[in-house]
């Protein structure tokens, strides 16, 4: 069957609503997961399904999309920017990408979404069932499939007329405003079950778990970045770029990944899911537990962190003791404070299965 014109949208133009720490470090599509970024993974998807051009909407919150990304060219795939000058909502922005576009249908993903959709089935799916727009829903892989409700997974198919019952200014989401009017229109609105659950990331919590997902799915599917090997683990957990430096004292415990330029020193000890990334450096007998770290990080001597996030040039002071915290850079020498994102009980909760019951703790014999 003939899919006609399709472009895609990925809508990328986020808000701080928290104020929280981690919504101060960068736009959430920037934040690197499992060493990418995590917008990457909606571009390539769309990219994979054969569509010509993507559209990603930005605001002011999120212009350095265009500097990291530039014209799409390292991701294989052309983009077009759309940026909004006051809020639209992701309808909004949607319709203001198909005013500048002759595409007869959009595929739109969330640009904080890892989708997990089949294209071929649900751009065949929304053309048969002759829908105005196709809402992929998912479940919970962890959740009873009996009991879990379906939710929306940031991915849709719209056709062109669709956007006809979007305003032309103001805030216009998508599953607050369009589906309901369509459904008053009388257009069919259908939905479509993804293969898997879409994780997104909202927060640092949510952060954790997708980045702890996506480490082990490179693992487990070979999906590192050509070059990279599985090393220094006689399990395989363990994809490391070849410039990566791993004492032969040091303890790694998959599953994870360490970037380029890593050093892992005597004495220290990994302990996954986790991601260290590049040029960053974990001291003699310091443990790094269930913690993504960001570019050039320092983990000082001894240090214990579980469940932390270091953004880009953070570093850890030796004999620290963090958990479930934000850190970002700090001044040489600054003392870290402990201010936890969540409690020992919300990270556990939040994060099982892929955790330790228990917050970790120094493996004997350290000090």
């Amino acid at each position: 069957m003939d899919r006609g014109l399709i472009d895609g949208i990925v809508l990328a133009g986020t808000y701080r609503w928290s104020g929280a720490s981690f919504e101060r470090l960068v736009p959430r599509p920037l934040v690197p997961v499992a060493q990418a970024p995590l917008i990457s993974y909606s571009l390539r998807w769309i990219r994979a399904g054969g569509l010509p051009r993507v559209f990603v909407c930005v605001n002011e919150a999120t212009r350095q999309l265009r500097d990291r990304l530039g014209d799409g060219s390292s991701l294989g795939v052309k983009i077009d920017y759309s940026e909004d000058a006051s809020p639209r909502g992701a309808a909004g922005c949607a319709r203001d990408v198909a005013l500048r576009s002759d595409a007869d249908s959009f595929l739109i993903c969330d640009g904080t979404v890892v989708p997990v959709v089949d294209h071929d089935r649900l751009l065949s799916f929304h053309r048969q069932s002759g829908a105005a727009m196709t809402v992929v829903v998912h479940r919970d892989e962890q959740a009873d499939p009996t009991t879990a409700p379906l939710r929306p997974a940031g991915v849709y198919v719209a056709e062109r007329r669709v956007f006809d019952f979007v305003a032309e200014a103001g805030f216009q989401d998508i599953k607050e405003n369009l589906v309901p009017r369509l459904h008053r229109e009388g257009l069919p609105v259908l939905t479509h079950l993804a293969a898997g659950c879409c994780p997104r990331v909202v927060d640092a919590r949510t952060y954790l778990t997708v980045s702890y997902w996506m480490v082990q799915r490179m693992i487990s599917e070979h999906g590192a970045p050509e070059g990279w090997a599985g090393v220094y683990s006689g399990t395989g957990e363990v994809l490391a770029h070849p410039s990566a430096w791993v004492d032969p004292g040091a303890k790694l415990l998959g599953p994870m990944i360490l970037g380029p330029g890593v050093r892992v020193k005597a004495g220290a000890t990994i302990v996954g899911p986790a991601s260290i990334g590049a040029e960053s450096t974990i001291a003699e007998g310091a443990v790094v537990c269930r913690s993504v770290t960001w570019e050039r990080c320092v983990v000082g001597e001894n240090a214990l962190l579980d469940a932390c996030v270091l953004a880009d040039d953070a570093r850890v002071e030796p004999g620290a003791d963090l958990f479930a915290i934000v850190v970002a850079a700090t001044a040489p020498r600054q003392k870290l404070s402990r201010t936890p994102w969540a409690s020992s009980e919300a990270v556990q909760a939040a994060l099982s299965p892929w955790t330790l019951r228990q917050p970790a703790s120094r493996p004997r014999g350290s000090t």
